[in-house]
């Protein structure tokens, strides 16, 4: 999955947060849809969990989503903030999209994680 151009702007052990810049060019929506892009709720479940990993050096694992809420079409262009929170067992990475007109979408991804090195740079 490729990952849109991001910046860090805060991170601290157990939360990040990010700045995307989101435009019509991007992969994601390449039919979804023609004439009408929409940033489908996989791919954004999808950033967080490969954002997450490279900043809190987990390999997560998908398992299961709980209160997981799509409240307003992310249509390009557009930036967004994504705060993630992974809990203090490494179990739970909280995920939040917010764009100029408030969140976007929110939820809890439950994961197996596997410790490995972190990462605390920019992706332009």
């Amino acid at each position: 999955m490729e990952l849109p151009p991001y910046q860090l702007q805060e991170q601290t052990r157990d939360q990040v947060v990010l700045r995307l810049t989101l435009d019509e060019q991007l992969p994601c929506f390449r039919g979804h849809f023609d004439g009408l892009p929409v940033l489908a709720g996989v791919t954004q479940i999808g950033w967080a969990l490969a954002l997450a990993q490279r900043y809190f050096g987990r390999s997560l694992h998908f398992r299961a989503m709980r209160s997981t809420k799509f409240q307003q079409l992310v249509r390009p262009p557009c930036s967004l903030s994504l705060t993630l929170q992974l809990s203090s067992d490494g179990e739970r990475l909280r995920f939040r999209y917010t764009g100029v007109r408030g969140t976007c979408s929110s939820g809890n991804v439950l994961v197996k994680n596997v410790l490995v090195k972190t990462v605390s740079e920019s992706h332009d």
